[in-house]
């Protein structure tokens, strides 16, 4: 009502509202700049962030369980990195985990992470060493649809000789079972590197194929590994003309380089070629007790002891207590069997009797508890090699 006399307690308290209100326009300020400082969470199309996606595929490509917590918390590191938008620490946590786990979400990780830095050249090499590893690997074809300024062709290993490609930075990368043309030129010391990566595990023989087109050419090869050390895995020939094959039984997703030249100052052109025999058997990869393949009791199986490096683990469970009679038989002219037992703790228990003939007969008795799983080892003895049966009664 007009004239009417203010409320005491009105009066008495509005320094109170006064005080909420600036308590509040406070509070809300303080929201604010809060939000503003809070990093920003970012995410790439493309970029993968599962770790399980990387443990998945070191089993695969190295034939071992995923057991590296420095690689699981470098790429977690990298991961959260990339959420604030620091790509250049996230190039470098995953440049480190590539050491150990070098698998193809890694690499295209990297490619997505270089492409954002504009650094074309190292993001197709990035994506390239992916499909080294896999040629139909999806997310790096997504990602090379995707971007600006690439192909799906633009890091594909080479079917071609790509020059200049005359020292290890300059390598070619090339695939196993993609033939690559090529050729020494005349008059100018010409050499060629290539980069290969081996198949995933399991380990194989593999054959190394220069297929000379020329009359001239008498070609000679060096491989070296990733750090550059001459292997003595080399061939060469003096003979113009004459082709070579080099065989080899390299570890799984490994990195090596080729180097091919002309013996003296001969030149011409040649086809580059390697061939995974598939030479290893079915149960593979078990060169580990970790990987043992487990057998049925009573059952025969057929394998092969694939060169003298090659190894193999099974496990079974004991149908009863007292004994069972392991038998290895050799299935080969070649292959001096050997066996190691394993406890259920995985202790050495002890070996099979001593075979020095090739094509022999190994028969052991080992001593069970019913319901227990129990390892054994088949190795071969004087570098020797071939096929086997295995029976465990």
């Amino acid at each position: 009502m007009p004239g009417a006399k203010k409320s005491p307690a009105i009066v008495s308290f509005w320094w109170v509202w006064l005080i909420a209100a600036a308590t509040l326009a406070g509070g809300a300020w303080s929201l604010l700049r809060l939000r503003a400082a809070a990093p920003r969470v970012q995410t790439l199309p493309g970029y993968v962030t599962s770790v399980a996606t990387v443990a998945q595929e070191y089993a695969r490509f190295h034939g071992k369980l995923f057991q590296l917590p420095e690689v699981e918390q470098q790429f977690q590191q990298a991961t959260a990195r990339v959420a604030t938008g620091d790509y250049a620490s996230a190039v470098a946590l995953l440049e480190m985990a590539s050491k150990q786990a070098a698998v193809p979400v890694i690499f295209n990780n990297l490619g997505v992470l270089y492409a954002q830095l504009n650094d074309r050249s190292r993001a197709i090499n990035a994506f390239r060493d992916a499909l080294a590893r896999d040629i139909a690997y999806q997310p790096v074809r997504f990602n090379l649809e995707r971007l600006k300024g690439f192909t799906a062709q633009s890091a594909d290993p080479v079917s071609s000789e790509i020059e200049p490609n005359n020292n290890s930075l300059l390598a070619n990368v090339i695939a196993p079972n993609k033939p690559v043309e090529a050729g020494i030129s005349a008059g100018t010391n010409d050499v060629d590197f290539f980069r290969l990566t081996t198949p995933p595990a399991p380990r194989d023989i593999l054959a190394i194929e220069i297929e000379n087109q020329s009359d001239t050419l008498a070609p000679i090869l060096k491989i070296y590994d990733s750090d550059m050390r001459l292997l003595n895995w080399g061939k060469g020939t003096r003979q113009p003309g004459e082709s070579l094959t080099q065989y080899l039984a390299p570890p799984p997703n490994t990195t090596y380089y080729l180097q091919i030249s002309g013996f003296g100052s001969s030149n011409g052109a040649y086809i580059l070629t390697v061939r995974p025999l598939k030479a290893f058997d079915g149960y593979e990869p078990n060169d580990d007790i970790f990987n043992a393949r487990r057998l049925p009791v009573g059952q025969s199986i057929e394998a092969n002891i694939m060169d003298a490096q090659d190894t193999d683990y099974y496990s079974f469970v004991a149908p009863r207590d007292g004994t069972v009679t392991i038998i290895v038989r050799s299935r080969s002219a070649t292959l001096i069997p050997a066996l190691s037992t394993f406890t259920p703790e995985m202790h050495s228990s002890g070996f099979g009797p001593d075979i020095r003939t090739p094509g022999a007969v190994l028969r052991h008795l080992m001593e069970v508890e019913e319901g227990r799983i129990y390892y054994v080892q088949v190795w071969s003895q004087a570098n020797s090699s071939g096929d086997y049966t295995l029976t465990i009664e």
